[in-house]
């Protein structure tokens, strides 16, 4: 008999009074396995994980799941730093231009301000330098010159609109944004020498024309409410603390139903949710407050004053605390011993990215209402149910969502005083919430 039949049979003697076997002891086991038959060694643990549930219990034996996933999913390789990504962009640009941009990427590293320069994210320099490489590479194919005129600009648009194999056209709202970035770099580039007033009139126009179109990627289909969102991701949790075993697949299952509450109760960008972690970003005040302190990186602000900008706020809100404290202590503990709130299933101690938090929320809500709601459009749906339910209206939309303009949530949203509005906000979803607070666990 080899050794995973011997543990299979004493898994299925053993009673539910008797002692589990140890994480060492069932991580050396796996080890051994691995080396005798390979990949076949993690199937034979699956198994072993459900038959120990079966006699103990799933939470005894919930440090199972924490072997196999040791075993099978390597540690995350560091991520390459973004401004070095920026500096290696630069090579493929003209030469004459790359040594100010590059000035221009350490000016904005070192996040000092320095006269005639203007501070840009790193988002912002890489949308930047991809531009220009795009706009150089056309130029090229034109035979042009890279300085623009307003006719060479304009044609460019047109260009950037064209349908092309296996891609959806760039909308003008998509192609106005490419024509500042690209009259930005130039004006860096240039040391500020190359100014004209009709490339910006041109840029002015296809902003507008974007302005009629609409977004593409925006639809009044994707506007099912903030309370249904928030209950959506109640239900998931409902159904992982319901199965028998918990594996890393429960485990992402109560993740993925937390990211759908917390995207509704907290209605950020998806990068400042990549930013939530135990202790840090998120503190678990109590059964009922939280306390989510978000740096100036983390938020959209202008980048020069990210340093004296957060959103700093205590919550009450019990069933998203409840939900929380049992996540920290069951199933976060399944994937690492990291603090993410939202960590990777396939990469050890890594979170998990905004386009994957996008792509993710997208993926749910189109199997769950028919229409891909990604988080971003989350907000549009909470300002959408507070325009029409809270007090202040489209007043308290735009302090939820922290617009400095009332009118960017008038354009923006269908419906469209501090604190307040948040609280109040909190109150009415958490009050609309057909699960109960009370999970089985």
């Amino acid at each position: 008999m080899n050794d995973h039949l011997a543990m299979l049979r004493k898994l299925r003697d053993a009673s539910r009074p008797d002692a589990v076997p140890s994480r060492e002891t069932l991580t050396n086991h796996l080890a051994a396995r691995i080396d005798e038959v390979g990949a076949t060694a993690f199937a034979e643990f699956a198994h072993l994980q459900r038959v120990a549930a079966e006699t103990f219990g799933h939470e005894k034996t919930a440090h199972l799941a924490r072997v196999l996933r040791d075993a099978r999913v390597s540690v995350k390789a560091p991520d390459r730093c973004p401004w070095d990504v920026a500096v290696r962009m630069i090579a493929s640009l003209p030469a004459a231009w790359q040594e100010s941009l590059g000035e221009q990427i350490a000016v904005s590293r070192n996040g000092q301000a320095v006269l005639g320069r203007t501070i840009w994210s790193v988002d912002y320099t890489t949308s930047v330098l991809a531009a220009l490489d795009r706009w150089t590479a056309y130029c090229r194919s034109q035979t042009q010159d890279t300085l623009p005129t307003a006719a060479s600009l304009h044609a460019y648009a047109l260009h950037l609109g064209q349908p092309r194999a296996g891609a959806q056209p760039t909308t003008k709202g998509t192609a106005a944004n490419y024509l500042q970035r690209v009259m930005a770099g130039i004006a860096v580039a240039t040391r500020g020498r190359f100014r004209s007033e009709a490339c910006e009139f041109v840029v002015a126009d296809w902003r507008e024309r974007g302005r009629v179109q609409g977004a593409s990627t925006k639809s009044g289909s994707q506007l099912v409410g903030a309370s249904a969102l928030y209950s959506f991701g109640f239900r998931l949790m409902a159904e992982a603390s319901a199965r028998p075993m918990r594996g890393i697949r429960t485990a992402t299952l109560f993740r993925n139903g937390l990211i759908l509450a917390i995207g509704a109760a907290l209605p950020e960008r998806a990068r400042a949710l990549t930013w939530l972690e135990f202790d840090r970003t998120l503190t678990l005040i109590d059964r009922t407050h939280l306390h989510v302190d978000l740096p100036g990186n983390a938020l959209k602000y202008p980048e020069a004053g990210k340093a004296q900008e957060g959103f700093d706020v205590v919550f009450e809100n019990a069933g998203l605390a409840e939900a929380l404290h049992a996540y920290r202590s069951i199933y976060r503990p399944l994937f690492d011993d990291g603090l993410h709130l939202f960590p990777s299933v396939h990469g050890k101690r890594g979170a998990i990215t905004s386009k994957q938090l996008g792509g993710l929320t997208g993926s749910m809500t189109l199997r769950e209402f028919g229409v891909r709601i990604p988080i971003h459009r989350f907000r549009d749906n909470v300002a959408t149910e507070a325009s029409e339910h809270l007090i202040g209206g489209a007043y308290a939309a735009k302090t939820l969502l922290r617009h400095v303009d009332e009118a960017t949530t008038l354009r923006h949203y269908a419906h469209a005083e501090g604190m307040m509005s948040a609280s109040e906000f909190e109150d009415f979803i958490e009050g609309r919430r057909t699960i109960p607070v009370e999970l089985i666990l």
